[in-house]
């Protein structure tokens, strides 16, 4: 294969492949920044929803202490040491997993309030990013439109002038035709065997006869003059 082939193997499809739309790359783009405020809130809701469940499990195991506690203190009050030594055992394995479960749910808050914030940044940017979408979208709709007026204006501008080419050639046919009328009608009276010439003399014939009749009948009708 000659490398002018080659050449134009290579140039041909750059020259043919078709521009990529810049609207749509533009709505993936924003697409994509949706899916991704989308997926932050996701993470945020996960995070608070576990961080609710640590805190009702703090709070029960508190609950547990104080019951606990005041178990023991009725057993104190009623002798009962081995009661009261069980129900101690007990509230100091619920304060621990108190006591763990509240370090648990600080950690979480502290997630929680940055995963929040930035969250709250994303939706500011993805808001910013709506605002220049919208007013892209708009300019390249107004920008559209402004050159399909221009192909129109251009199309009109096109049309008037065939129209004023075809006005113009038919008038000079107009005048050929009239020219060659006006030659022929002028041949036709040379011509004494012309349809024309032929019409002209039988016309004067006609006339001549109908002077000729007039006056043999005035001739008829009017007295004789006197001497």
């Amino acid at each position: 294969m000659s490398i002018r082939r080659r050449i134009a193997g290579i140039v041909r499809p750059t020259r043919t492949a078709p521009a990529p739309d810049p609207l749509a790359s533009l709505d993936a783009s924003y697409q994509q920044q949706l899916d991704m405020l989308e997926a932050a809130r996701r993470s945020t809701a996960d995070v608070a929803a576990h961080r609710r469940r640590v805190q009702l499990l703090a709070e029960q195991a508190a609950a547990q202490v104080e019951s606990l506690n005041r178990q023991a203190e009725a057993a104190v009050a009623a002798g009962n040491d081995d009661a009261a030594r069980d129900a101690l055992r007990g509230a100091l394995t619920a304060g621990k997993r108190r006591d763990a479960l509240n370090v648990q749910q600080r950690a979480l808050d502290s997630q929680l309030h940055g995963l929040e914030q930035t969250l709250g940044r994303l939706e500011q940017r993805i808001e910013d990013a709506r605002l220049h979408y919208l007013k892209l979208r708009t300019d390249y709709g107004a920008a559209q439109a402004a050159l399909g007026m221009q192909d129109a204006l251009r199309a009109a501008g096109q049309g008037a002038a065939d129209t004023r080419a075809a006005a113009a050639a038919a008038e000079r046919e107009v005048r050929r035709l009239q020219a060659l009328a006006a030659a022929r009608e002028e041949l036709a009276w040379t011509d004494p065997d012309s349809h024309q010439v032929r019409e002209a003399f039988e016309e004067l014939e006609t006339r001549l006869s109908a002077e000729a009749a007039l006056t043999r009948l005035r001739a008829r009708t009017d007295p004789p003059a006197g001497p």
